[in-house]
């Protein structure tokens, strides 16, 4: 018995030796890998995903066994896998690659110092290229440190008199050709042939014209005098910040934080021109939302400071404000983040403030170096984000088939990968199988591969109920025509309520109808609250159950009453501004009238929500023009009734109408605005009250 239950306690205490390791290995890793999920709702969400790179380990000087780092500005591997670090102090480590030190570079050919120089780059040949900022210069210098040649600041009428050498970063293409980046340079890369004759500037971002910015042009135009000569000022483009080439020696370039959007960040410039081909102008690169609660309220200014590209072009970008390291594809889809710290970089994965990236392998290893701790962190790709990689790769090249196994294997390893579920409803597309592909993409909210499927499965419905679709389309279209003749021939009334009658005459006869209203009293308050509810119905209806093609829908944000406040609420607030700015504007309308001219001129509107309520099921994104141009004339039929009706009951012009209807909507803002203030207000008092309260309690 003693002999069992000692055999018991062993057993028991060498499975939690075995287990808190593990446990002790999660512990070490402060943050979530995570993606984001694209076309769910109006922004991208942020979900939780298999981690496709972990840390593995992290060195610094004293387990390289040298003297310490003043500042790691930079780290690059060599064709042969070898890493190199620059220190701010003119120095260079060498390490192999198991990341053991072999030697250290210090000053040029034994005299040139590079203090601070920002960039390092290995050229294929073996030499390296040292960005001396600081020098502004290059050097270009062989692996033992003997000087091969210095690039300055070339000669020529394309480069400004003012124009400061203050090289960063640069990158030689496949073809021989150098780009050089100098920092606060709006111009673009500094581009030179094989022979190192400068060619031009290459690749400079443009200004984004925004509306604001084209009035206030104009106008100075129109209306100029000195003091806006004076305060004008041009806007320039953002300066790159690093470069990268890939293997067909397209350029890469990285512009850091853009705008308040951060889009655009990172491009793919074409030969020639040096135009985006990337398609990544509107695509923003970093979070989609940033939590601003860990540094007091203050927003963050993510960068994507520094990128890298592998061969299967998968770009891996790291940006400075939390030290995180992104992950797209071709399509600039973000497939993983990982890293962090938010400024601390206590463990292992974490930074305090990064300062490079670098990849090995072709992304089997991503590196990332701190210059406030002098680490570098060793991250290595998972099982989970080598196979995602691979079956992208295949995906993105059009062999659907080839990665479908692969891609049911991930689903099951991990549902919150999203490029799974559009590749594998291609890959059942091909097979014929519309209904699997339809909720795949669904499932996946694939867009693209579900109108793709969508259309052969419509197709194939047409075909074989063509008959029955015809014969009830006519059925439909002969009801419709015999409705018209009967009632208009025989004028048979076909709704007995006089109320409801005139609510649907003032679709046909808006004048007629609304001098009832106006001069009879008639009119329903009852019909009005029953149309009003129509409208925020049919606006909750078109959003839960509208066709998945023409829906952006997330069940997690979806707040009814917020739709409601939208539709309702403003109804209701409308009819009451607008009594209010009428009496005071001796406007002859009551706000019974108010309210059913404006509730009955809603009818259009209503219809329109239903009937596209019914077509978004049945239509392509293609054959959309159809639905815009019958919103286009709801809008427009809406509009019509409301100045026939409102003109009536006030007894207005169109010129004080319109001057009574603006004022209406501006009253309504500012009663919007008002109501927000108040409750930011009530939740700071709140907030005050309670704080105070914990004060007192704890004395």
């Amino acid at each position: 018995m003693n002999k069992r239950l000692f055999k018991s306690i062993f057993t028991v205490f060498a499975a939690l030796l075995l287990f808190v390791p593990a446990i002790s290995a999660s512990a070490e890793v402060p943050y979530d890998s995570y993606t984001y999920w694209s076309d769910v709702g109006e922004q991208d969400k942020a979900v939780y995903n298999r981690p496709m790179y972990s840390p593995e380990r992290t060195f610094d000087s004293f387990s390289l066994g040298i003297a310490d780092f003043s500042k790691i500005n930079d780290i690059a591997f060599d064709a042969d896998g070898r890493l190199y670090i620059l220190d701010t102090d003119s120095r260079i480590v060498l390490l192999d690659g198991e990341y053991n030190f072999i030697r250290e570079i210090g000053l040029v050919g034994g005299t040139e110092s590079y203090v601070d120089a920002k960039g390092l780059y290995t050229a294929k040949d073996g030499t390296l290229y040292i960005c001396d900022t600081e020098g502004h210069r290059i050097l270009h210098i062989k692996s033992d440190g003997s000087l091969i040649d210095t690039i300055t600041l070339p000669k020529s009428n394309l480069i400004p008199d003012d124009f400061d050498f203050r090289p960063t970063g640069m990158a030689v293409d496949e073809y021989g050709y150098t780009y050089i980046l100098s920092d606060g340079s709006y111009y673009g890369a500094l581009l030179f042939d094989t022979d190192m004759t400068f060619l031009g500037f290459y690749g400079a971002n443009t200004v984004k014209a925004t509306l604001g910015s084209v009035f206030s042009n104009i106008k100075n135009r129109i209306f100029p005098n000195n003091t806006k000569k004076g305060n004008t000022s041009q806007r320039l483009p953002y300066c790159f910040v690093d470069l990268a080439v890939d293997k067909e020696g397209f350029v890469y370039t990285s512009t850091g934080y853009t705008d308040s959007s951060r889009t655009g960040q990172i491009r793919k410039l074409g030969p020639g021109l040096g135009n985006n081909i990337l398609g990544s102008d509107e695509v923003n690169f970093a979070d989609a939302k940033i939590n601003t609660t860990y540094n007091d309220g203050a927003v963050s200014k993510q960068d994507i400071f520094d990128i890298e590209v592998d061969d299967g072009g998968f770009v891996y970008g790291l940006e400075s404000a939390f030290g995180k390291v992104f992950v797209y594809d071709s399509d600039c889809r973000i497939l993983s983040v990982f890293g962090g710290g938010m400024g601390f970089g206590t463990q292992v994965g974490t930074f305090a403030t990064v300062s490079s990236l670098a990849i090995k392998h072709n992304g089997e290893e991503v590196l990332v170096s701190d210059s406030a701790t002098n680490k570098i962190t060793v991250f290595k790709i998972t099982d989970f984000g080598k196979k995602a990689k691979e079956l992208t790769a295949l995906t993105l090249k059009g062999d659907y088939t080839g990665a479908k196994e692969g891609w049911e294997e991930i689903i099951k390893t991990d549902n919150n990968f999203q490029p799974a579920y559009g590749a594998l409803a291609r890959a059942y597309i091909n097979e014929g199988d519309y209904d699997t592909a339809l909720s795949l993409a669904k499932t996946g909210y694939d867009r693209e591969a579900y109108a793709i499927a969508f259309e052969y499965k419509r197709g194939d419905i047409i075909n074989e109920y063509f008959m029955v679709i015809f014969i009830g389309l006519a059925a439909v279209i002969a009801a419709v025509i015999g409705f018209l003749v009967v009632s208009t021939r025989k004028k048979v009334k076909f709704i007995k309520n006089k109320q409801l009658a005139l609510m649907f005459s003032t679709l046909i006869h808006p004048l007629n109808s609304f001098t009832d209203i106006k001069e009879k009293g008639e009119g329903s308050v009852l019909l009005c609250g029953v149309s009003v509810l129509l409208f925020y119905t049919a606006t909750v209806l078109q959003t839960l159950k509208g066709g998945f093609l023409f829906t952006v829908y997330d069940a997690a944000s979806f707040n009814s009453f917020w739709l409601f406040v939208k539709t309702v609420g403003f109804v209701c607030l409308w009819i009451i501004v607008n009594w209010m700015v009428c009496t005071l504007l001796s406007g002859k309308g009551r706000i019974k009238e108010i309210a059913i001219v404006t509730c009955y001129s809603l009818l259009p509107l209503i219809i329109e929500k239903f009937i596209r309520l019914a077509l978004t099921n049945v239509l392509l994104p293609s054959e959309a023009a159809f639905l815009n141009i019958f919103h286009a004339v709801a809008m427009i039929y809406f509009i019509i009734l409301m100045i026939i009706g409102l003109i009536k009951i006030h007894d207005f012009g169109m010129a004080r109408l319109i001057g009574t209807s603006a004022l209406s909507l501006a009253g309504v803002a500012a009663i919007v605005f008002l109501a927000i203030m108040t409750v930011i207000l009530v939740q700071q008092f709140g907030g005050f009250i309670v704080t105070v309260i914990s004060e007192v309690l704890t004395l």
